[in-house]
Formats: C-alpha cells, structure tokens, sequence
C-alpha cells in the first residue's frame, strides 16, 4: 500500500512540475493566426427580403488578437440589395477591424457602417460568423467561411 502513496506523489509530483511550461506554452501561443483570404456562400435576410451572398474576407493585418481587413460581398442575381452608406447595392467592399477573444471569439466592427460580426475561430482553416446590421435596410445572416489556400 505504501508502495501506490509514493508512486501517486511522484505522478502529482511531475505534474505539478509541468504547469509553469504548460502555462508558458498556451500564453505564447493562444492567438491563432487568422491572416488571409475567408470565403463562403450563404443565404441572408434584409428587410426588403431574403439573397443569396458571397462573401470574402480578407485579413491584411494582424498585431496580437487585434486584425484590420475588408469584406467584400455579392448579392446573387435575384436577391434583395445590401445598402453601402445609404445606397442600394448588388455588391461591394467594405473596411474592417476586430479582435480574437480570449475565448477564439471573433468580433468585427465595419468602418463607416453598423455592421458588426461576431463569431468564432472553429479550426485553422474555418470561421462562423454571425452578421447583424441596424438601420432602414437591416442585414442577418450566419456563415461559414474556409481561408483560401
């Protein structure tokens, strides 16, 4: 019986030891790296009706957990029109900043508009994000995103 209290410490022990260099580990590492080019096609709905969207996003920029891009999107033939400062619009490019969480959330915030993103990193190669737009012509929608290779 003595024998399994000494081999329990030892293992506690070791354990114990490693928590300093786990810690070191996950602190330098903890902010993935989202640089690149993000696509995906998805449905959204505006207030005037539901489109078909494709979206990309690109992240030039990335200091830490903060990052600034731009989004450009494209609203399938058919479908209701995004608005661009006030204009009715098939398609455009927008400029953006965000932040990683400290969850691997993702938040982004569009210049010179209300939209704001928010979402989350689900592996290296994919995003989930959440789309919400207030004003005359409100914009929701949920994609998935792939980084182009």
């Amino acid at each position: 019986m003595k024998k399994q209290h000494w081999s329990f410490a030892i293992v506690v022990l070791a354990c114990l030891a490693g928590l300093p260099r786990l810690a070191q580990a996950e602190e330098a590492g903890s902010v993935p790296n989202i640089e690149g080019k993000w696509t995906g096609k998805f449905k959204l709905m505006h207030w005037t009706g539901p489109a078909e969207q494709s979206l990309e996003l690109r992240v030039f920029k990335q200091d830490g957990p903060l990052i600034k891009g731009e989004k450009t999107w494209h609203i399938a033939p058919g479908g209701s029109a995004g608005n661009v400062g006030g204009k009715k619009r098939m398609n455009a490019t927008e400029s953006l900043v965000g932040v990683i969480g400290f969850d691997n959330g993702l938040y982004l915030a569009e210049q010179g508009d209300n939209g704001i993103y928010t979402g989350r990193i689900t592996g290296p190669d994919t995003l989930e994000l959440i789309y919400i737009e207030a004003g005359d012509l409100a914009t929701a929608y949920r994609a998935e995103l792939k980084r182009a290779k």
